[in-house]
C-alpha cells in the first residue's frame, strides 16, 4: 500500500491569503505589545489590578519572579505569544502546502492558548483583581509542577535541573501562602484557590466557546466538546482521523493499491476560520482588560474581513 498526499495545485492561492490571515494575527499581536508595552490605561480592570496588587508584592518574600498585577500580565501574555508563534508557524506550512497532518496539532494549541489567556483574564469587568491573581497562581502552580516533574524523570532528581525546578515550585507555594493565607494544601492538591479552580485543557476550550456564544457566537460548549475532542484525536495516534481521508485507487501500471490522502481547500479553511476566531477573541479580552486602543485589532479585523468576507457574519451571527 502506497499512500499519496493529494494537494491540487490550484490550492496554492487560496492558502497564501489564508497564511497571509495567521501572519497577520501573529503581527497583531506583536504590534500590540510593542506599542503598550503591557502598561494598562487608566480606568482599565488592569490599572485597577496594577493599583490594588502592586508589583514587587510586598506579602512576597524574596520575589524571584513577577508578582502582584506583574503575575496576572505574565501569564496572559505567555499564553497569547505563544499562540501567535502557532499562528505563525501554521501559515508556514500553508504556504508549502503541507495541510495533511500537522495544521489540526497547531489549531488544538491555539484554541489551547487562547483559552488559557481568556480564563486568566475573566469576562467580568467587576471581578476583584484577587480572583485574577489566584487564576495566575494556578497556572503558575501547575507550570512549576511541570517542569519539577519532568525535569525528575529527564535527569534524575539528583540532578541539578531537577533541584532548581523543585525549589521553584515550593517557593511557587510558599508564594501562594504568604498572598492568600486561606489557601490549604488540601485546596491546592485539587487546583483551587480563594474561590477559582483551573480548568483542564478540554474544560478551558469549553468555557472559552461559551463565553464567546454569549456575545453571539455559534459555538457552544458541547460543540466545543466536540471539536476538541477531535482536534485531540488528530494530535494523537488515532485510527479513524487517517481513514476518514483516504480514497483507495488502484495503479495500473503496478497494479498496487494506492491510498490517497485528499484534504480539500474547504476543510483547510474551516480549521483557519477556527484558530482566527479563537485568536481575536483572546485578544479582544484582553485589549479590553487592559484599556488600549483596538488600533491593532481594527487593522487585523480589515485584513480577515479582505481574505475571508463573511468572517465577522459567520462567527459571531446573531441567534
Amino acid at each position: 500500500m502506497t499512500y499519496w498526499q493529494t494537494t491540487p495545485s490550484t490550492y496554492s492561492d487560496r492558502l497564501e491569503e489564508l497564511a497571509q490571515t495567521l501572519s497577520a494575527s501573529r503581527d497583531a499581536f506583536h504590534e500590540t505589545a510593542n506599542n503598550f508595552h503591557w502598561e494598562p490605561v487608566a480606568g482599565s480592570g488592569a490599572a485597577e489590578a496594577a493599583a490594588s496588587l502592586p508589583s514587587p508584592d510586598p506579602a512576597i518574600d524574596k520575589p524571584t519572579g513577577e508578582t502582584g498585577h506583574r503575575l496576572i500580565t505574565e501569564a496572559i501574555q505567555i499564553f497569547l505569544f505563544s499562540s501567535a508563534a502557532h499562528m505563525g508557524s501554521w501559515a508556514a506550512l500553508l504556504r508549502s502546502a503541507e495541510v495533511v497532518a500537522s495544521p489540526p496539532l497547531l489549531l488544538r494549541a491555539v484554541i489551547e492558548n487562547c483559552a488559557h489567556a481568556v480564563w486568566v483574564t475573566g469576562d467580568d469587568p467587576d471581578e476583584a483583581p484577587e480572583d485574577r491573581l489566584a487564576r495566575a497562581y494556578l497556572e503558575e502552580l501547575k507550570s512549576a509542577e511541570e517542569a519539577k516533574m519532568n525535569a525528575g524523570r529527564l535527569r534524575g532528581k539528583s540532578d541539578p535541573t531537577h533541584t532548581r525546578m523543585a525549589t521553584a515550585y515550593k517557593k511557587v507555594k510558599a508564594d501562594i501562602a504568604a498572598r492568600f493565607p486561606d489557601s490549604t494544601p488540601e485546596e491546592l492538591s485539587k487546583w483551587r484557590l480563594h474561590g477559582q479552580k483551573l480548568p483542564s485543557l478540554g474544560d478551558a476550550v469549553e468555557c472559552m466557546y461559551e463565553l464567546t456564544r454569549s456575545f453571539g457566537g455559534t459555538i457552544d460548549a458541547t460543540v466545543a466538546s466536540g471539536m476538541y475532542g477531535l482536534l485531540s484525536n488528530l494530535t494523537h495516534p488515532t485510527l479513524y482521523t487517517v481513514r476518514e481521508t483516504r480514497v483507495w485507487t488502484k495503479d495500473e501500471k503496478t497494479g498496487h493499491h494506492v491510498a490517497n490522502v485528499r484534504v480539500t481547500i474547504e476543510s483547510v479553511e474551516k480549521d483557519v476560520r477556527a484558530a482566527l476566531a479563537a485568536f481575536y477573541n483572546a485578544l479582544n479580552y484582553v485589549t479590553a482588560y487592559y484599556g488600549w486602543p483596538e488600533t491593532a485589532l481594527k487593522t487585523l479585523a480589515d485584513q480577515i474581513a479582505t481574505v475571508i468576507p463573511d468572517f465577522f457574519l459567520a462567527a459571531f451571527k446573531e441567534d
